[in-house]
Formats: structure tokens, sequence, C-alpha cells
């Protein structure tokens, strides 16, 4: 079993509660964890036989651009499933990490994780 972190993607997004809130985009920091497995015998040198973290990295990223949902929960939620059937990974948590607004409230970091 590999474990792969993608750590501090930088992606914008209009997320929040309040309509002014969801107004401008926001800078989000998310990580991302996940497992698989290559089976037995199977070719590590081949991607074909691994995961695309360069697909998936920008399928998030994407994803999160796009979102209309507007609490960090509901996006982690919905954005762990979508990984989890698109690239058939398991064990996917997200940490999804607001830090302009920790810095309204002089905290280093105000996040969310599954």
């Amino acid at each position: 079993m590999f474990n792969v972190e993608i750590k501090n993607l930088k992606v914008f997004a209009n997320i929040g509660i309040t309509p002014q809130e969801r107004q401008n985009k926001q800078l989000l920091k998310v990580t991302l964890n996940f497992s698989y497995a290559v089976p037995k015998g199977k070719d590590l040198e081949s991607m074909s036989n691994l995961k695309d973290y360069s697909g998936i990295t920008k399928s998030l990223k994407q994803y999160i651009t796009q979102s209309k949902h507007h609490t960090l929960e509901r996006l982690i939620i919905s954005s762990s499933h979508m990984l989890e059937k698109r690239f058939k990974l398991k064990k996917v948590t997200i940490k999804v990490n607001k830090t302009e607004v920790a810095k309204r409230y002089g905290a280093e970091s105000v996040s969310v994780s599954n």
C-alpha cells in the first residue's frame, strides 16, 4: 500500500456562508492524503500501474475552483467522494486551510479536515 500526500495546494474559490464572503475568491491551501495499492507482480516503473498525481491534483483544483458549496465541510466531503470514484483512491482525507481568514482573527490558520 502506498500513501501519498499533496500538501498546501493553492486554490482560489468562492466559498463562505454569507454572499459577501462568496463575492471574492479566497485563497485556500488544500492538503490531500490518499492510499492505493499496486497488485503484486505489477511493474512499479509503468505509469499504467500507478496513480497520476498530476491528474489528481488538476482535477481536485478544478473541482474546488468550480464548486458552489458554501461550507468547507461540504466541499471536503464532496471532493473526497469525487476523487475516490474518479481515481479509485482509498482513505482519502482532505484538509482545507483558510489562511487569510485566520489572519483576521490573529490565528496562524483556520482549517477543516475529514
